[in-house]
């Protein structure tokens, strides 16, 4: 039996009991579009370490059809993966700040987040700024966004910031 067996926990003894031999199947995956090899009995912890998954990042297993690809858990339940199966993580979100195009990897983004992106892009300080966005997810189409709220945030999503008062 491969260590990478052992570590993804598909296969375990208890222990002081001896290692029964174990036939272990490999399949190609793709994981965020790059092919790895992976015994078809995995855990979610597996595929999110053999894929370099950061911490803040969720996988996602494709489904096919009009389903919603199924959310991968980051823990050791047993997984049965199918030759080249498909995996994604988050992808960064593109965002527009005045017209300036910005991406982000979390599904929500903070009024102070919006201004820091602002300035960051070259807007002029304010001590006051009104923070419209539009485009945005159903939830939250369009709207204000005012000091300390955080909105849900979508590809091509348009904020405008203006500053209303003197610096």
């Amino acid at each position: 039996m491969s260590d990478h067996s052992i570590v993804d926990g598909a296969h375990q003894t208890p222990a002081g009991a001896p290692a029964a031999p174990v036939s272990v199947h490999t399949v190609r995956i793709h994981i965020n579009r790059e092919p790895y090899t992976s015994p078809t009995l995995t855990t979610g912890e597996a595929l999110y370490k053999l894929g370099g998954i950061a911490n803040h990042q969720e996988l996602f297993r494709e489904v096919g059809g009009d389903h919603e690809d199924a959310p991968v858990p980051r823990d050791g339940i047993v997984i049965r993966l199918k030759q080249d199966e498909h995996f994604y993580s988050q992808k960064p979100f593109k965002i527009l700040v005045n017209g300036d195009e910005h991406e982000i990897d979390e599904k929500d983004i903070s009024y102070a987040q919006v201004i820091e992106l602002y300035l960051g892009s070259g807007g002029k300080p304010s001590t006051e700024y009104l923070v419209k966005y539009s485009h945005g997810p159903v939830e939250n189409h369009r709207g204000t966004l005012a000091p300390g709220q955080t909105v849900k945030v979508k590809n091509d999503m348009r904020f405008r910031v203006a500053g209303t008062g003197e610096s």
